[in-house]
C-alpha cells in the first residue's frame, strides 16, 4: 500500500512546485495561474499569465 501512494505524492509535489515557481521568461515576471486546463497528448496543462499579458500553457502532471 505504501509503494502505491507514492507516485500520487510525488505527483502532488510536483505540482505544486510548478504552480508555485512560474516566471514568465519574457519579462521575468511572476506568472498567475488563470484556472484554465486543457488537455494535450496525454498531458494536462494549465494557463499562465503575467502582468503584462503573455500567455503560456505549462504542464501540470
Amino acid at each position: 500500500m505504501k509503494h502505491a501512494l507514492l507516485p500520487a505524492a510525488l505527483a502532488l509535489v510536483i505540482a505544486i512546485g510548478a504552480v508555485a515557481t512560474q516566471v514568465c521568461p519574457v519579462d521575468k515576471t511572476t506568472m498567475t495561474a488563470t484556472g484554465e486546463t486543457r488537455e494535450e497528448e496525454g498531458k494536462t496543462l494549465a494557463e499562465y499569465r503575467c502582468e503584462k499579458g503573455h500567455v503560456y500553457w505549462i504542464a501540470v502532471d
